[in-house]
């Protein structure tokens, strides 16, 4: 007899997003997850009690991660420069909010469970955008952007970014320069 596969939540967790990226939310099953990790549907339910529990445990980890690498943007950057990692971070992070549009079609018995999670995300998601605008402000407070345009405009195409549908295959990095090329010094070649 073999020994038990070694497994871990990240294991679990980093093959749900895998297959929530690919197939979404109606391909998660505990019986997928399970060939994928090479191991028994009983291993899993050792770890999560259903699909449910587990989709909100992957969505919590995304977000925890993207908090981490926003608290991470160093304070002494000037402000344009910490928004320029912030929007990078989202493009990094945008199959988060895709994922959180799946979440909403699922059907948990568990109420309070998702409310936790709903509550959870909108809290996470009200503190960047506070943290945005006050960086907008302060580029603009610097005079290293025009107070001419709306901070509200500016945040929206920031915070939306991540609905751009050649974000993939434009990838995170040359989008996040792409976009800051337009946003600090737009499109007119007189500004060249």
């Amino acid at each position: 007899m073999g020994r038990k596969r070694i497994l871990t939540k990240d294991d679990i967790l980093n093959v749900t997003g895998e297959v929530l990226r690919n197939g979404g939310i109606q391909e998660v099953h505990f019986k997928k997850l399970a060939e994928e990790l090479q191991v028994s549907r009983s291993t899993l339910y050792e770890y999560f009690k259903n699909k449910e529990e587990l989709i909100l445990s992957y969505m919590r980890a995304m977000m925890d991660e993207m908090n981490r690498k926003i608290q991470a943007v160093p304070p002494d950057l000037p402000p344009n420069e910490k928004l320029k990692q912030l929007l990078h971070i989202f493009l990094e992070h945008a199959d988060t909010y895709h994922i959180d549009q799946m979440i909403h079609e699922l059907q948990t018995s568990d109420k309070q469970v998702a409310l936790f999670y709903k509550t959870e995300v909108h809290k996470d998601l009200m503190k960047t955008h506070q943290l945005m605008g006050s960086w907008i402000e302060e580029a603009k407070e610097a005079g290293i952007w025009t107070t001419d345009v709306s901070s509200t405009l500016i945040s929206d195409v920031i915070f939306h970014s991540i609905l751009f549908s050649n974000r993939k295959k434009i990838g995170a990095e040359d989008m996040t320069e792409q976009l800051f090329q337009m946003m600090e010094h737009g499109l007119s070649k007189r500004n060249e």
